[in-house]
C-alpha cells in the first residue's frame, strides 16, 4: 500500500471519530437542589423544580444568586430533559447535594423517585434527601439572607460544618436506598418546613415503610430518636424532681439492644448509658445528693423511650432495625415471616443509666 492511500485512509478515519462530549464550566448550569412534587395534572403527575447556581464574584451574606426552573412532566427523566430547553447551558447534577420530595408525593409512593435518583449516574450517593412541607417547590423559593453560596443554607443544615441540631435527622441517598429495600430496616427522612421567606425549620422526622410515610415524629420525639438510634450527644433532656423542672445536657451517650424471650413473651431490651450536666436546675442542688435525682431521671427517660418505641411499633415500621437483628440471629428462610408475626406484639424494656457529672456551676 503506497503512501497516498495510507494518508487518505487515515484522514477518513479521523473524520469518522466523534467529537469530545466535554463542556467547559462556563457552559454548565450546576443544579444545587432538586424538588419533586405531585402535580395536579393527571397526565403529567410530577412537578420538578430545579435550583440552579448563578456564579457571582461576591462572597458575602446575601450574595447568593440562584435561578429556579419548574416543569410538570409525565416522568422524572423526561422532565429533566425537557428542562434543558428552558436554559442555555448543560444541566449538571454533580454538585446537587439536596433532594426534596413533596409531602403529598411522600405520602403516596416514593419508589419511582428513588429509582430515578439511584440510576442516574451523575447524582451523588452522599447527597441529602428530605421531605418538603407543604411542597418542595415553595421551599426552594426561599432566599435566606445569610446565604453566601447558592444552596449553602441547606448544605450547612445537614452537614457537620454548620449547625448540628439534635432535632434534625440527616439522611443520605445511599442509606435511604438501602433502607427502602432491606428487610427488617425501614427508611426515615427529615421534614423541612418554611418559617418565612428567608428561613427553614428542620425539627421533625417522618418514618416510612417501603412505599410511603407512615408516621411523623414531633420535635421532642425526633430528638429522642436521634439519642437512641444515633447516640447524638449534643442534645438535652427534660425531667422533673419533687415538682421542679430540670434540664440536662448530654455529654456522652451509648445505647444497644438485645432480643430475648421470657415466659413465652418476645422482649426487646434496650440499655442506654449517658453522662449529663445540668443546664437548668433549682438553687441548692449542688450541695444535695444526686442519687435520687438520677433515679428519677432514669425512670422518666425509660418511660419516654418505651412510649416512643410503642408508637413506632403501632405504625408497623422499624427504623432502628430490630427485624434486621432478628434475621441475623435466626438463620433460615422463615426468619423474616416469623419476625413479621412477632413484631406487633413484642414488649419493650428500656434500662436507663444516667450519671450526673456536675451542675454546671463553678464553685
Amino acid at each position: 500500500m503506497n503512501l497516498s492511500i495510507r494518508v487518505t485512509l487515515t484522514m477518513l478515519a479521523v473524520c469518522l471519530l466523534g467529537g469530545c462530549g466535554f463542556k467547559d464550566i462556563d457552559k454548565r448550569f450546576f443544579v444545587v437542589a432538586l424538588g419533586i412534587d405531585h402535580s395536579e395534572n393527571e397526565k403529567k403527575p410530577y412537578r420538578l423544580t430545579l435550583q440552579l447556581a448563578v456564579p457571582s464574584p461576591k462572597i458575602e451574606p446575601g450574595a447568593s444568586k440562584t435561578q429556579i426552573e419548574t416543569i410538570d412532566s409525565e416522568s422524572i427523566a423526561e422532565g429533566v430533559r425537557m428542562l434543558k430547553a428552558y436554559v442555555d447551558k448543560e444541566l449538571d447534577f454533580g454538585h446537587c447535594k439536596v433532594f426534596l420530595i413533596g409531602e403529598q408525593l411522600a405520602r403516596t409512593d416514593y419508589q419511582d423517585v428513588l429509582q430515578w435518583m439511584s440510576r442516574r449516574r451523575d447524582i451523588q450517593s452522599v447527597a441529602d434527601i428530605a421531605i418538603g412541607k407543604p411542597d418542595a417547590e415553595s421551599l426552594l423559593q426561599v432566599k435566606p439572607i445569610s446565604e453566601r453560596y447558592p444552596g449553602n443554607t441547606l448544605f450547612l443544615s445537614f452537614g457537620a460544618d454548620g449547625t448540628e441540631s439534635s432535632y434534625t435527622y440527616v439522611e443520605s441517598l445511599s442509606d435511604f436506598s438501602r433502607r427502602s429495600s432491606e428487610k427488617g430496616l425501614d427508611p426515615l427522612m427529615p421534614i423541612i418546613t418554611k418559617d418565612s421567606k428567608e428561613s427553614f425549620i428542620i425539627n421533625r422526622t417522618a418514618l416510612l415503610n417501603k412505599k410511603r410515610v407512615k408516621l411523623v415524629l414531633s420535635s421532642s420525639e425526633s430528638q429522642l430518636y436521634n439519642q437512641l438510634a444515633k447516640d447524638f450527644t449534643k442534645s438535652s433532656m427534660h425531667g422533673m424532681f419533687e415538682g421542679m423542672d430540670l434540664v440536662v445536657a448530654i455529654t456522652s451517650i451509648h445505647s444497644n439492644f438485645r432480643l430475648s424471650k421470657q415466659n413465652d413473651e418476645d422482649i426487646v431490651t434496650m440499655n442506654v448509658k449517658m453522662k449529663v450536666i445540668f443546664e437548668e436546675a433549682p438553687k441548692g442542688l449542688y450541695n444535695d445528693q444526686w442519687g435520687p435525682v438520677e433515679q428519677q431521671l432514669n425512670k422518666e427517660y425509660s418511660k419516654s423511650c418505651v412510649a416512643l418505641l410503642k408508637k413506632i411499633q403501632k405504625a408497623n415500621v422499624d427504623p432502628i432495625g430490630f427485624g434486621l437483628r432478628y434475621r441475623a440471629t435466626h438463620p433460615g428462610n422463615s426468619a423474616w415471616k416469623e419476625w413479621k408475626s412477632i413484631y406487633p406484639n413484642v414488649k419493650f424494656k428500656v434500662n436507663a443509666n444516667i450519671r450526673i457529672e456536675g451542675t454546671g456551676l463553678i464553685k
